[in-house]
């Protein structure tokens, strides 16, 4: 009897869970690039499976979502605090996404990271092969690429089987 009892609560608790998180995921699940606080695997960047409001553009949906920030406590943003988005336009494939003159604070592996954050968030839709970022409107000049793709990324195999 008891099992039947436990059974039935059990079935009670979980049964409402299982039906908003279906809801919750109703319609396409992209995958929002962020920083591990603890690299795993060799992985720096970790996707985090979310879904788009109805009726918003992608592009501009997915920057929102990396600007505001990861759900999962062990991600963090790539981002500095106070990044904003001024702006994107879709040319021929090519995204050009001009975010705030915070944005050319970052340099280095920061800059790397922050960068490849949008290039794969963006690069798995459909509509766009490869992402070029601006800082209040200007280019970083010390990139050493400006038009980046998401099969550019390096992993962390391939950076140490460079290294002397």
């Amino acid at each position: 009897m008891k099992r039947i009892i436990l059974s039935l609560l059990l079935f009670a608790v979980l049964f409402p869970a299982a039906g908003c998180v279906r809801a919750a995921v109703e319609g396409p699940v992209y995958q929002v690039y962020f920083l591990s606080e603890e690299v795993e695997r060799d992985l720096a960047l970790v996707p985090e499976g979310r879904s788009l409001p109805e009726g918003e553009d992608p592009i501009e949906a997915l920057l929102a979502i990396l600007l505001e920030g990861p759900e999962s406590e062990e991600l963090t943003s790539p981002f500095p605090a106070g990044v904003t988005l001024r702006g994107w336009e879709l040319k021929d494939g090519v995204v050009t996404v001009d975010f705030s003159a915070r944005y050319a604070a970052l340099s280095g592996v920061a800059l790397t990271l922050a960068d490849y954050s949008v290039v794969d968030t963006l690069c798995q839709l459909e509509t766009v092969d490869a992402v070029e970022i601006t800082a209040d409107g200007d280019r970083l000049t010390y990139r050493d690429h400006q038009r980046m793709t998401a099969s550019d990324a390096w992993t962390l195999e391939e950076i140490e089987a460079e290294e002397p």
